[in-house]
C-alpha cells in the first residue's frame, strides 16, 4: 500500500472517529444505563424541584398539594408542603435521618427511617431519587418489553446498608435509555415502590421527566397512589441552615 494511501486510510479513521460517523456505538454499561437514567432530572447537586403531587387512596378523595423540595449533594433534603392539605408541614431529611416539622410547633419531630417511605414523606424521596447514586447495577440478559417498548433491564442492589431501599429493578428503553419501569424494595426484599415513569418533555436538547406515577406496594399502603408532576426546577446554592432540624422551620 502507498504512502500517499495508508495517509488517506488514517484521516478517513481519524474522521471517523471525531464525527461519529461509521463508529459503532460503544455497548452500554450498567453504570451508564443508571447515570442515562439519572440524566433525564432536571437539576444537578443542588437547587429546588417544584412537584405537584397528587395523592389518592382506596375510596378517598385525591389530595392534592403543590410542593418545594430543596436538595443537596443527594443526601439532604427539605420537603416543603406549600399548599394543599398538608400546607405549612415540613420534612426534613439528612443522611438516613428524618424528621417531621409541624406549622405551631417548636420542635423537631423524629421519625422513623422506614417512615420516609410512607405517604406525603416519600415525596422527597422520590422527588430526589438517583439511581447511580444510591445504587449499584448488573444488567439481566436478554430484554422485556414495557408498554410496547423493548427493555434493558438492571437489577440494583443498594450501595449504602442503611438506605432506605435494598434493591430493586429498572428497566431502560433499549435505544432511548429512557427509565420506563422501576420496582424497589426494602432492605428485607419486600417491594415498596412500582413506579412508572409516564411522561417526558424535550427541554434545551434533553429529555427531562415530567411525570411519575407511584403505586405503593406496602400492607399499610394498600391502594394508595402517588401521581408526581415536575412543574419547575432551580439550579442554586442553598442555605445550610435548610438542613438543619432546629432552623428549618424558620426559613421560608
Amino acid at each position: 500500500m502507498s504512502r500517499r494511501c495508508s495517509s488517506a486510510l488514517v484521516a478517513m479513521a481519524m474522521f471517523i472517529s471525531a464525527t461519529g460517523e461509521l463508529r459503532a456505538a460503544a455497548p452500554a454499561t450498567a453504570e451508564s444505563l443508571l447515570q442515562a437514567a439519572d440524566d433525564t432530572r432536571a437539576f444537578e447537586k443542588e437547587g429546588v424541584i417544584r412537584v405537584r403531587a397528587t395523592v389518592e387512596g382506596a375510596g378517598e378523595p385525591a389530595a392534592v398539594s403543590e410542593v418545594e423540595v430543596f436538595v443537596r449533594d443527594g443526601d439532604r433534603a427539605l420537603c416543603v408542603f406549600r399548599d394543599g392539605p398538608l400546607a405549612g408541614r415540613r420534612i426534613l431529611m439528612v443522611d438516613e435521618k428524618v424528621w417531621l416539622l409541624l406549622p405551631g410547633t417548636k420542635r423537631a419531630i423524629p421519625m422513623a427511617r422506614d417512615h420516609r417511605l410512607l405517604g406525603g414523606s416519600s415525596i422527597a424521596d422520590l422527588a430526589r431519587l438517583r439511581f447511580a447514586v444510591e445504587f449499584t447495577a448488573h444488567l439481566r440478559p436478554g430484554s422485556e418489553v414495557i408498554e410496547g417498548v423493548p427493555c434493558t433491564v438492571l437489577e440494583l442492589k443498594a450501595r449504602d446498608r442503611r438506605a432506605a431501599y435494598g434493591s430493586g429493578t429498572l428497566w431502560l428503553g433499549a435505544q432511548d435509555r429512557l427509565p420506563r419501569r422501576a420496582i424497589l424494595a426494602l432492605p428485607s426484599g419486600r417491594p415498596a415502590k412500582e413506579i412508572h415513569f409516564a411522561g417526558y418533555e424535550r427541554t434545551s436538547g434533553r429529555m427531562l421527566l415530567e411525570r411519575m406515577e407511584v403505586a405503593h406496594l406496602l400492607p399499610s399502603e394498600h391502594g394508595m397512589r402517588t401521581i408526581l408532576e415536575f412543574t419547575g426546577h432551580e439550579d442554586r446554592s442553598l442555605d445550610p441552615d435548610l438542613f438543619d432540624p432546629v432552623r428549618a422551620r424558620d426559613l421560608p
